[in-house]
């Protein structure tokens, strides 16, 4: 699988999500989290950039196997850089 960290270490990245109900954040896991911008750079921390996602679902999605998909899509100064395809699926709906 190929890494979605630049390779240049000083590029910047911004991020949004798509088909999601989420919260993107740069925060830690402490606290209340901080949420990105669609327009916020992103920038490399001791050689790693992490963004962390706070998912939400309906009750009735969470009846279902398949309960969201979405993308998340990581923008460089030029465009497009990379994509996260998320699925998140209850295994303990058997079948929908």
């Amino acid at each position: 699988m190929r890494s979605l960290l630049p390779e240049d270490k000083q590029v910047q990245l911004r991020c949004e999500g798509e088909g999601l109900q989420l919260l993107l954040s740069r925060s830690s896991k402490k606290g209340l989290w901080r949420k990105l911008t669609s327009d916020e750079m992103l920038k490399p921390y001791k050689g790693q950039m992490s963004v962390s996602a706070e998912l939400y679902f309906s009750p009735e999605q969470l009846k279902q196997r398949h309960v969201q998909q979405g993308k998340i899509k990581l923008y460089d100064a030029k465009g497009l850089y990379g994509t996260v395809v998320v699925d998140v699926i209850n295994s303990r709906v058997k079948r929908d």
